[in-house]
Order: structure tokens, then C-alpha cells, then sequence
């Protein structure tokens, strides 16, 4: 059987996990109301560590500066798909790339020696993304090529699926993500390779690192106790009966502390995670 899907559920997390974190059943607050707070926190997260959790396309247009090298705005660099110096082609093949700082240099082969200099000089489409290699890996079992729609072989499909994203390398030294398309015996095919890569490369899908979906969780939680102290300024705290008075305290006390808790975990987790740099 599959996997159950609650309306709400996020990109990243579900409403059974934050639910999980904070202890808080649908009693207290529906599942609509905790999906909404998913849906908030998801778009939050992203823009204050500036990347994206999932392999995303863009087209960026940049001012050269003469050299041989340039920057482009976000990172972790992916792949390189088009790229364009002064109205002209260049294969972005012939490109060398830094990963992690989103740095591309022009190669030997290149058609031209730099990013001619000059405003909007440069325009590029690229995929970047701050995830990680997951445990469902495979290797190919022949030489891919270059373009869309391409169908790899390899020694195992398992547990690939239509729509992963993964990451393409081997010891020719190339390195390219692409996004999965279909899935069939002994193949996977996605949906664009700028690059040749040799037989017997390392396929392996991507995925989020563990500590952002926690972070999301805690913070999905930190709103949602918020939303239980301040729904219960109704309840009543004490009883009055002829001349006896009980009074049964506030009724927020676990809830504050359940609150410092899951603060000082967020705020754990957010200083061991850099914001990635960005350039202005």
C-alpha cells in the first residue's frame, strides 16, 4: 500500500511530522490550520539561508568583466545549460565549474578567452540547489550523450522515479544534475545532458539534507505553540463556588516550556547551517 498523503503535507515536511515534534493532536488545532503553517514556513526557510531545497532552473543575466572566470548569483552550481557571451553560443561544455561557489571559468576549448566586458554581456540558464547525495545510487553501463530526453542505461533503476533529480559523475571528471523524466527496465531517462559521460559513471538521486526538514519542523512547531498560548485566553483558571475559590493556575505553563526547548534546538541547528553567499 502507499504512503497515506494528509491535504496540507509540504514539500519538505507533513503535518504528521511537525505534529510528531511539537505533540500538538488535531484537537487543538486541525489539519488545515497545520498545513497552512507548513505552507508559510516552506517559503520562509529557502529565503532567509538564500537557496532553494530542491534542483531549480534559472536564467541569470550578468555584466562581464573581461576575465576568464565569473560568478553567478546562487549556488550550489549543478549544471550549466545554455550560456551565451555577447549574443554568441558558447557549449557549456567547455566550461569549467565550481560547485559549491557557483564560479564558472572558460575552458581551453571555449570559443572565446573571457566574458567580454560590458553590461548584460552574459546569459546563462543553470540548475542549482542546496542538496545532498541519498543512498539510492547505480552506475551506467554505457557511454551516454549530449541532449534532451536522454535515455541512460543502467545496472539498476530501483528506486529512481519519474520527477528525482540526480547527479551524473565518474572518473572522467564531468559532473552534471539532471531531472528524471521515466523510468524502465535497466534505464532511466532525463530530461537533458549537456555533457558526454563515460560508461560506468555514478548515478545517484538527490535529496534534502536532514536538518532543514528538522529546522522546518521546529519552526512549524514554535508557530503552532504560539497559536495554543494565545487561543487560551478563554480557558478558565479557576472556580468560585459561596465562600470556596480554586484556582488551577495558568494554563500555558507546559506550552512555554515546550516553547524553550524547541528554541534553543532551532537556534542549535541554525548556527551549525550557513547562509549561502550571494552577490549583489
Amino acid at each position: 500500500m502507499g504512503v497515506k498523503w494528509i491535504m496540507g503535507d509540504g514539500t519538505y515536511v507533513t503535518v504528521a511530522s511537525v505534529r510528531r515534534t511539537c505533540g500538538i493532536g488535531s484537537t487543538e488545532i486541525s489539519d488545515t490550520d497545520v498545513g497552512s503553517t507548513i505552507t508559510e514556513v516552506e517559503k520562509q526557510v529557502p529565503k532567509y539561508f538564500n537557496t532553494v531545497f530542491t534542483p531549480t532552473e534559472k536564467i541569470e543575466i550578468l555584466n562581464g568583466d573581461g576575465t576568464c572566470r565569473i560568478r553567478l548569483d546562487n549556488n550550489p552550481l549543478l549544471a550549466v545549460r545554455e550560456l551565451k557571451i555577447d549574443g554568441t553560443t558558447e557549449d557549456p561544455a567547455n566550461l569549467e565549474i565550481q560547485k559549491e561557489s557557483g564560479y564558472i571559468f572558460l575552458g581551453s576549448s571555449a570559443d572565446t578567452s573571457t566574458f567580454k566586458s560590458g553590461r548584460n554581456e552574459v546569459v546563462i540558464k543553470y540548475v542549482y540547489g542546496t542538496v545532498e547525495h541519498s543512498s539510492t545510487s547505480t552506475t551506467s553501463s554505457a557511454a551516454s550523450v549530449a541532449g534532451t530526453s536522454v535515455e541512460l542505461s543502467v545496472a539498476s533503476e530501483t528506486d529512481f522515479a519519474a520527477n528525482d533529480w540526480v547527479e551524473i559523475f565518474g572518473m572522467d571528471g564531468l559532473r552534471e544534475a539532471a531531472k528524471i523524466s521515466a523510468t524502465g527496465t535497466g534505464t532511466i531517462t532525463v530530461d537533458k545532458l549537456v555533457l558526454a559521460h563515460e560508461s560506468g559513471s555514478t548515478v545517484v538521486k538527490l535529496e534534502i539534507n536532514e536538518n532543514f526538514k528538522k529546522l522546518m519542523n521546529i519552526i512549524c512547531s514554535i508557530a503552532l505553540v504560539a497559536r495554543i498560548v494565545g487561543q487560551s485566553y478563554t480557558d478558565i483558571v479557576g472556580y468560585n463556588l459561596a465562600e470556596f475559590r480554586v484556582q488551577k493556575g495558568e494554563p500555558y505553563t507546559q506550552w512555554r516550556e515546550t516553547a524553550t526547548q524547541l528554541i534553543r534546538e532551532r537556534d542549535m541547528l541554525m548556527s551549525k547551517i550557513g547562509i549561502r553567499p550571494y552577490i549583489i
